[in-house]
This record gives C-alpha cells, sequence and structure tokens, in this order.
C-alpha cells in the first residue's frame, strides 16, 4: 500500500509540474515580447482547472507581428514538450527499475509519471484541440495561417513518436513496482489510465473554463 500512496503522490505532483511550467511558457513569450510585466507570475491555482498565465497585454501582442500571439499561445505545449525530453536525462531511464541491490528506483518513477503528465497535457492541445481549434490552439493555427490538419498529422505523429520513446521505461517502471499484490501488468495499465486521464481532464478544463 507504502507505493500505491506514494505513486499517488508523485502523480499529483506531476501534473502541477506540467501545468505550471505550461503556464509558464506563456508568461515567458509575452514577457520576451514585452507585453507582461514579469515571465514568473502566473494564475496557477493549486487545484489547477481554470490555470491561466497571469496578466498579459493582448492589445500589446496584437500590435506585434501576427507571429507574437502565435508563438505566445504555442509556448506553454513547446515547454511541455521540451519537459518531455528532459525527463529521461533526469530519471536515467537507461537503468532498470531496481537498484543492484533490489531497491525500487522512483526517480524513475517519478520522471515516468512527469512525462506521461506533459505528454498528455500537450498531446491533447495537438490533436484534440486541432481537430476541433480551441483555447491557445486556435491561435496558433490562426496566426500559423496553415489551417488545422498539417496540426493535427504532426500531433498524431509525435503521440505515435512519443509512445514509442516511453515504451521501454513504463515496462521498467512497473517491474520495479510490481510485487505479488500488484503485477507488472497491473502498474503498466496504472500508467497508461494516468495519461488518459489526464489527457481527458487537460481537454475537459479547456472546454468548460475556456
Amino acid at each position: 500500500m507504502r507505493r500505491v500512496a506514494i505513486t499517488l503522490l508523485l502523480a499529483a505532483a506531476a501534473v502541477f509540474l506540467a501545468v505550471w511550467p505550461h503556464e509558464l511558457g506563456h508568461a515567458t513569450a509575452a514577457w520576451l515580447f514585452g507585453c507582461k510585466a514579469d515571465p514568473w507570475r502566473t494564475d496557477t491555482r493549486w487545484f489547477l482547472a481554470g490555470s491561466r498565465s497571469g496578466a498579459i497585454d493582448e492589445a500589446c501582442l496584437a500590435r506585434q507581428s501576427r507571429g507574437a500571439r502565435g508563438l505566445t499561445a504555442g509556448a506553454g505545449t513547446a515547454v511541455n514538450l521540451l519537459l518531455v525530453a528532459v525527463a529521461p536525462l533526469l530519471g536515467r531511464w537507461r537503468q532498470p527499475g531496481r537498484t543492484a541491490d533490489g531497491r525500487l528506483r522512483w526517480a524513475l518513477v517519478a520522471s515516468l509519471l512527469w512525462a506521461l503528465a506533459n505528454a498528455a497535457e500537450a498531446l491533447s492541445y495537438l490533436t484534440v484541440n486541432t481537430l476541433w481549434p480551441a483555447s491557445d490552439m486556435a491561435i496558433v493555427i490562426a496566426s500559423a495561417g496553415l489551417g488545422r490538419w498539417p496540426w493535427t498529422a504532426a500531433g498524431i505523429l509525435l503521440g505515435a513518436a512519443i509512445v514509442r520513446g516511453l515504451r521501454a521505461p513504463l515496462r521498467s517502471a512497473a517491474a520495479g513496482l510490481a510485487d505479488p499484490v500488484r503485477s507488472e501488468r497491473f502498474w503498466s495499465g496504472s500508467f497508461a489510465a494516468y495519461a488518459v486521464a489526464v489527457g481527458i481532464a487537460a481537454i475537459a478544463s479547456r472546454s468548460l473554463l475556456g
């Protein structure tokens, strides 16, 4: 039960550490364009739903080039993708789920959950919100002038690449967590369900709260 409790705690922290950097990405981009007073102040809430990037001067962005709004809108998703790429380094994914003396490598579990949360957040924008343009992706698509289908195709291909890259560390983490009560298959399924749940929650939050 201790492993379940720690994993749930890490899973909750991973979601926060995906949403907050996402908002920081928007805030930093707006600041770089001179349309926000500071890059670090966001309206990220502890319960996350309805989180925002803080006070951005939209009129200022509109006065910039058309790309300014698009880059600011897309910066959050770009940060999420960057963090997916960083996670393998922090969690040392090439190493097995247990150390030589049999101890569980929690760094692997934590970094995998973090990667899954960031991937779910980013891909929910790049797939669902390009098929039905809403929120930040509506601005990105309009600014780029390419239409939605190239973005959808890119999101699907990127999602397939991320899923492929996550398979090995997911199996390793699941094997490390497995015990006589909860099998490796249980943990693998739990990781997959977690990613899907985070993605659905992100889509629902944007649909209901904008």
